[in-house]
Parts: structure tokens; sequence; C-alpha cells
């Protein structure tokens, strides 16, 4: 893409106008090859955000954020899913995510979470993972090999997508969600069979579930719930696309199906104001105690993967096997034993 090509392209969007998928991906690829000046990808970003990005778009800058991953050293012959969203709800909530992606290892279920530092969150993945110990400096054949014998890795971002280093400074910058927020998700270098994904607006489920499928994705639920979750709610009812392998759905879940007690109701146990709080209610919800908000939330949210993974025939089911699972303690073992969690 010469420099007069990428000025034609920011004068479309400039204007008002779409890209093409091809286009999309073409941009990004001279973005992440370190072609594009800060000024032009600033004034792209900002186009992109107030005119708003299509389907086909979307899918060219996934496109073009895959082509510049780290590739992993093997083929994966068996389903896995990852269990990231792209955050930015604001809500402040434990990282339910992650816990989720923990239970679903500890019951057999091959996980490999692609996630970053907090951004929008008080606790992001990779947070909350160091502070219990978890190693973020790993090579990518050491992830391979880690992933294949524990069946559960974590892929930290910033290692397997280091072209973003062209884009990270501008949007620190400007300081509002960009595409990237979008795309992050989507471009796991292992590319899962499965995937569920919670997003910051009801508005994208759709678009994204369809980009999931454009991508080869297997099964894939994209989720936002009415109380303003970028994942399962267990205070409101959840808004989802599901592309269940051949057509995709829309379906609402309603958290009275899951019959909770009055502590399992307590908001306390899902939302702090402070990282380290956020840490404690996850250390909370790892340990099994007791039952909890934050336990049902999590139990829901794995209980999803369970019935997206083909291992349950309802969500309610799923929501079940997960909690029973965290309460005998199955999932903080797995974490102890399994990865050296402290």
């Amino acid at each position: 893409m010469t420099a007069l090509s990428l000025k034609e392209t920011l004068e479309t969007v400039v204007s008002g106008h779409h890209l093409t998928e091809i286009q999309a991906e073409h941009f990004l690829n001279e973005v992440l090859s370190g072609n594009v000046s800060e000024i032009t990808l600033s004034s792209f970003l900002t186009a992109m955000k107030m005119k708003g990005e299509t389907h086909e778009e979307l899918s060219g800058f996934v496109r073009g954020m895959r082509n510049h991953a780290v590739k992993p050293s093997t083929q994966f012959d068996f389903d896995f899913i990852d269990t990231c969203g792209t955050g930015g709800d604001g809500k402040g909530s434990l990282n339910v995510s992650t816990l989720s992606a923990l239970t679903l290892a500890s019951l057999g279920i091959p996980v490999a979470k692609h996630g970053n530092r907090s951004v929008s969150s008080l606790s992001g993945s990779s947070d909350v993972l160091a502070s219990l110990g978890y190693s973020l400096e790993k090579t990518p054949d050491q992830s391979v090999d880690e992933f294949l014998k524990k069946g559960f890795v974590f892929l930290f971002a910033p290692a397997w997508h280091p072209a973003m280093k062209y884009a990270g400074p501008v949007r620190k910058d400007l300081g509002f969600r960009t595409f990237f927020n979008l795309i992050g998700p989507l471009s796991n270098p292992f590319q899962p069979t499965h995937q569920i994904v919670g997003v910051y607006h009801k508005s994208l489920t759709s678009p994204i579930c369809e980009i999931l499928r454009g991508l080869g994705s297997k099964k894939a639920v994209v989720c936002h719930s009415r109380d303003g979750l970028d994942e399962f709610s267990i205070f409101s009812p959840t808004d989802f696309t599901y592309f269940n392998g051949q057509t995709t759905e829309e379906h609402i879940f309603d958290p009275q199906s899951l019959r909770l007690s009055e502590d399992e109701g307590d908001p306390r146990s899902v939302f702090s104001d402070s990282k380290e709080g956020s840490i404690a209610l996850f250390r909370s919800v790892l340990s099994g105690e007791k039952p909890s908000a934050g336990l049902s939330m999590v139990a829901l949210n794995a209980g999803v993967a369970l019935f997206l993974f083909g291992k349950v025939s309802k969500i309610e089911e799923g929501y079940q096997v997960a909690k029973d699972a965290i309460l005998s303690k199955k999932v903080h073992q797995f974490a102890r034993e399994t990865l050296n969690l402290t």
C-alpha cells in the first residue's frame, strides 16, 4: 500500500464511507509493519470511532492482526476454548473470564486464554494471574508445551502480538475505545475452535459472532448482559448470539432459572472499587470456601462454556457442574497443583 493509497484510505473513513474487508486488512498490515505515522493512525482511529465499524472492516482488521501475530510451533488436532472478552464495561467486577477458564481446565476442557494487562478494568487477566504467581515470561514454545501438558495456558497478548508496538502509543494517547478493543479477543494466536466473547454493547453480539463464524470457529457465543456486563450476569438477563456450528441464533438467558439463594445474589462479592479488592474477590472464589454471588457468576459463565463445548445440554446444567467443581475445591486444586498458583 503506497503513501497515496494510505491517504485515500484515510479520506474514505474521514468522509464517513466504509472500507472493504481487503482494504481494512491491508491498512492494518501497514500499521503493524510500522508504515503508518502516528498522526495518520490517530486520525484513522478517530474517524473509525465516529462512523462506526462494519462487519467487513472488523473482519479485515482481525485478519491483519492474525497476519502479524507470532505463530505457534504446532497445529492443535483437538478442540479447545478461549473465554476472552473485550472489557470496557466499566463495572469493576472480579475477573470472571479467568476464573471460568480455570474452572473449565480443571474439568478437562483445554483452554488457551488470550489476554492482556488491565486497560479499562481493575484487574486484567495477566494482572490477576501474575498476582497468583503465574509467569508471563514464556517463550512461544514454552507456551505450547504448557498447553499440551496441562490443558491450560495464558497467552500474554504483548508477547504474541509484538507488532502492536506501532499502535500502542496512539491508543494510549487517544484514551478511548477503538476497534482494537473489539479485535483483541478475536486474535488468539492459537485460533481456538470454540470461543466465548463478552462485549461492551448488545449491538456487537451478532457481528462479532458472525466474524468468529467466518474465521472458522466451530461454535461461538457472544454476550452482553442487560446490567451492562461483558459476560453472563446473575443479576439481569443476558442477550447472546450463539453459533451452533450451522446456524446463528439470538437468545436471552434469564438468571432466575438458576434459583439463587439470597447470599448468592449479594453483589459485594462481585464488584470492587480497587485492584487489590478485585484480586481478593478472585482469591475468595478460587478457594471455594462458600457459595457467593461471585462464585455463581463464575459458575454461570463456565456453565455456558460447558454448554458450548457440548458437555451439557443446558446452561443451567453446566452452571451446576461448574459450581460443584469450585465448591469441591477441584478448581483450587488444579490451580495449585497443576499451574503452581499460590
